[in-house]
């Protein structure tokens, strides 16, 4: 075990501080300006991974973690710091990526308000592991590995996700499961994963309490969802165990109240909306717009997106199934709507994208570092108007954007 003394000087995406003492390290466990004992633990070409185990010297926004098993389970990354804190770090870091990766300068991005809510008990989905043997422990991995920690309580879950934890913790029906998938909204859905799951195991479920119960085999996903309500503008969204919805249904609302807020006036536009899901933005932005055209490849969001599109009587969307890259239309589009993957926009999308030519574009990102990439190619063609942190995912390194480019003239 090799220990070094270091002084973490800058926030770095990915919950860590970088230190230059002894070469580039990523120090795990601290905050800018605090001294540290760190243990190294993993050593690239380039630089090193540490994670600090004692604090000679404790930053004034340093707290006591609220959870008992944080630095072990690897969901959270900023529970030793304060809120306040946390949110000024992704800022720094967003602006940091956009100079360094989108080389802008930094008295020149339109960095807006963050928009934040509950730092706790936020999240509406949690995928729970489960450990083999004849006593199966239900919790999550620890960081970078297999190994299943016990959770009796996660403190950024919804409180009816923590109880139905309470209830499954023990259960002798998890024998057999490797997974157990809980998502809350107006209703509570299980969706189990594992080898030869039997009637009497899905009943379990039923029996504690839960709505609905879902399977790899003898149930089909597609007839079980859960329901989510919006008031802002007012709408139904649903989504199936193997479709995809944001985690936090309070804020992903106050990102769609901003969206349509910042892409005023809507009235005879048509949209284009890419990586759509089921609808979470299509459907809010229809009630304005000329016309909604959704890409999307998940066959289960597509379904998901189908049942929203009735259940909220909307007539002029569209879905499509397939790649953005392969999008062929003759349709010009006034405004494209773009929320990809953690990567980002391949080469192939970002060509795609520059060659419908919208006059706006609302770039949703879940990656600072990839969309300051994708910023960069864009900015010749289009001009930066705004760029937004909601912080989706409080305690964690996770930062969401949302960003308008407008076509230069």
């Amino acid at each position: 075990m090799k220990l070094l003394e270091l002084e973490p000087a800058a926030p770095v995406y990915g919950g860590m501080c970088l230190s230059k003492k002894d070469g580039v390290i990523f120090v795990k466990g601290t905050l800018p300006g605090e001294r540290v004992i760190a243990e190294l633990t993993e050593s690239k070409r380039d630089y090193s991974i540490a994670q600090a185990v004692e604090i000679l010297n404790a930053s004034s926004d340093r707290v006591t973690p609220r959870c008992k098993d944080y630095n072990l389970c690897g969901g959270c990354h900023y529970q030793h710091i304060s809120y306040e804190r946390q949110l000024s770090i992704k800022e720094e870091i967003l602006l940091d990526c956009l100079v360094r990766i989108g080389k802008m300068n930094e008295g020149e991005i339109p960095l807006k308000e963050t928009v934040f809510q509950n730092q706790w008990n936020y999240r509406n989905k949690a995928q729970f592991k489960i450990s083999g043997g004849s006593e199966p422990e239900i919790g999550f991995y620890r960081e970078s590995s297999r190994h299943v920690i016990p959770i009796s309580e996660c403190h950024l879950l919804n409180p009816v996700i923590n109880k139905f934890l309470g209830k499954l913790t023990g259960a002798r029906f998890l024998r057999g499961l490797r997974e157990v998938q809980i998502l809350s909204g107006t209703n509570t859905i299980a969706y189990v994963k594992g080898e030869g799951v039997d009637e009497s195991q899905l009943d379990f479920f039923l029996d504690i309490g839960f709505d609905a119960v879902v399977s790899d085999e003898g149930i089909s996903a597609e007839k079980t969802f859960c329901v989510f309500e919006s008031d802002t503008p007012a709408f139904t969204y649903t989504v199936s165990p193997m479709g995809f919805i944001q985690s936090n249904w309070a804020m992903n609302s106050l990102l769609i109240e901003k969206m349509l807020e910042l892409l005023e006036p809507l009235e005879g536009k048509n949209i284009l909306d890419v990586y759509g899901g089921g609808g979470n933005f299509a459907i809010p932005l229809s009630f304005s717009a000329r016309s909604v055209t959704v890409i999307e490849e998940n066959r289960h969001s597509v379904e998901d997106g189908l049942r929203n599109v009735k259940l909220n009587n909307v007539k002029n969307i569209v879905f499509k199934a397939k790649p953005f890259e392969k999008h062929r239309s003759l349709q010009k589009y006034d405004i494209v709507i773009i929320d990809p993957p953690r990567s980002g926009l391949t080469n192939k999308a970002m060509e795609t994208l520059k060659a419908l030519s919208p006059k706006k574009i609302a770039y949703v990102s879940c990656n600072p570092s990839t969309f300051a990439r994708d910023a960069a190619k864009l900015m010749d063609m289009y001009a930066l108007l705004s760029v937004r942190l909601f912080d989706m995912f409080p305690n964690t390194y996770h930062a969401e954007t949302l960003s308008v480019f407008e076509l230069k003239e």
